[in-house]
């Protein structure tokens, strides 16, 4: 029986979910600029139910407003040594914050957490050069919103509400062949994002099929921060994957719109 496990896409890499009357957040980033499509309307203030926070790596599109919602919810934090070290220089009360190296099992109510560390994705250098001539005019208003967020690792999270298994991978550093992809194999929904390099679709659907996961949920694909981001065409991913794991059922998000595990595992 597939349980009652309720999801919303922010965007970039971020996720609300809901299980068992508990609220918690992946990667919660809402400070989209006036160019982003799809434009973000929701505020701290709409996740401060919030419980629990996980953070996948430091970047400003993962981590940024991770601070006002932890001060408005209380909710704790989980994330890297470097990602802690930045929320500290932010204002985040450190007794908030849980530092997680990698392969933690954690229990919490209604689920268990387990971490997988990996690395960012390497951006490629054609990829390098599309967006350096949109970038460099505006540089000097750039700099001071996107600098100052070390990545750090990236943790993979895999949430199991009960033998469900939920994996949201906030980078794509891991690479189908990787040792470590067992600790995610065989998932029941994988979540990987579809930014950061020109052939991530292909690099993407191998990983999947690595995973052989019963349904996934592309993310990270859209144009969060013009002009160092770009929407990204998902139909090669779907395409690669239906052709790679013709029995794995593919359910593309909308900003904002609830959907459930069940729906994912019915694709759409």
């Amino acid at each position: 029986m597939t349980p009652d496990i309720r999801l919303r896409w922010l965007g970039t890499a971020g996720f609300r979910v809901e299980h068992g009357g508990n609220v918690f957040l992946v990667d919660p980033f809402l400070s989209r600029n006036a160019e982003a499509r799809p434009a973000q309307e929701l505020t701290a203030a709409d996740l401060s139910d919030a419980s629990y926070i996980f953070v996948s790596h430091g970047h400003f599109d993962h981590l940024a407003d991770v601070p006002e919602i932890a001060r408005l919810s209380g909710a704790r934090v989980f994330c890297s040594a470097v990602a802690a070290g930045t929320l500290r220089e932010k204002g985040v009360d450190p007794a908030q914050v849980t530092v997680l190296s990698g392969q933690e099992r954690t229990v919490l109510e209604g689920f268990e957490v387990t971490v997988t560390p990996t690395k960012h994705i390497r951006f490629d250098l054609p990829l390098v050069a599309r967006t350096l001539p949109k970038a460099l005019p505006r540089l000097p208003s750039l700099l001071p919103e996107v600098s100052g967020w070390p990545a750090g690792p990236v943790l993979v999270y895999t949430f199991d509400f009960g033998g469900f298994r939920v994996v949201h991978a906030g980078s794509l550093g891991l690479r189908a062949g990787d040792p470590l992809v067992s600790d995610i194999r065989g998932a029941d929904v994988f979540m990987p994002t579809l930014q950061g390099h020109s052939y991530i679709c292909r690099r993407a659907a191998e990983l999947t099929a690595n995973v052989a996961p019963r349904a996934v949920v592309p993310q990270h694909h859209d144009d969060f921060y013009p002009p160092i981001s770009r929407a990204v065409n998902i139909e090669p991913f779907r395409a690669m994957v239906r052709q790679l794991l013709p029995d794995c059922a593919f359910f593309e998000p909308h900003m904002n719109v609830e959907f459930t595990a069940a729906d994912a595992l019915a694709g759409a």
